[in-house]
């Protein structure tokens, strides 16, 4: 999450581990409609990078 840094890591924790809606994160973080969906597609593309650089394609699974 370190990686990842304000905004894509906080909607990443909010909606994956907190389980909370993108329609509530987004109010909450005060950023218009139906932008959490595209910030949330970014941060889970770098959290994918960052595995995939870590313990390559084939590493063990998320989860």
């Amino acid at each position: 999450m370190r990686d990842l840094g304000p905004g894509l890591g906080d909607v990443a924790l909010r909606v994956c581990c907190f389980l909370e809606g993108i329609e509530t994160a987004e109010q909450r973080m005060g950023w218009a409609a139906r932008s959490g969906k595209i910030v949330l597609r970014i941060a889970l593309q770098r959290l994918r990078r960052h595995y995939d650089e870590t313990y390559g394609k084939h590493g063990p699974m998320i989860g």
